[in-house]
């Protein structure tokens, strides 16, 4: 069973790191006031677009096309129960870290059951060509 460690490190990082307030617009605490499905989208997209940078997402040996991927966990961020969300862009960091290891572990889970995933380590000694870790 492959090692989804480094994927798993980079959907939390960068959705701990997308902006505020489009983790308040999925949560339904932004402006609104009610949740706004274009925000599942926005982080969907910036979480897809960062961790492509180090892994290849493929099926079946063909690269997955990004649009296809951003759908998927955009429709995933979508499906988080609105408590689960809420507690993301809540006040309390026990809670607030919960929440984003639940939907982190949701995340990868969609991709790894989907997609093979592979962590492509860049920038490898020199002459050596790229290092790569499934």
């Amino acid at each position: 069973m492959p090692n989804h460690d480094q994927l798993d490190q980079a959907i939390y990082i960068h959705l701990t790191t997308t902006p505020a307030p489009a983790k308040r617009a999925l949560a339904g605490t932004g402006q609104s006031r009610k949740r706004e499905r274009p925000s599942a989208h926005r982080i969907a997209t910036a979480i897809v677009k960062a961790i492509r940078k180090n892994h290849r997402i493929e099926r079946h040996g063909v690269t997955v096309p990004e649009s296809e991927i951003i759908d998927l966990l955009a429709e995933e961020l979508w499906n988080v129960p609105e408590a689960i969300a809420k507690h993301l862009v809540g006040v309390d960091a026990t809670k607030r870290d919960d929440a984003k290891q639940v939907i982190t572990s949701a995340l990868l889970s969609a991709l790894t059951t989907r997609y093979e995933c592979t962590f492509v380590r860049s920038g490898g000694a020199a002459g050596l060509g790229p290092q790569t870790q499934q």
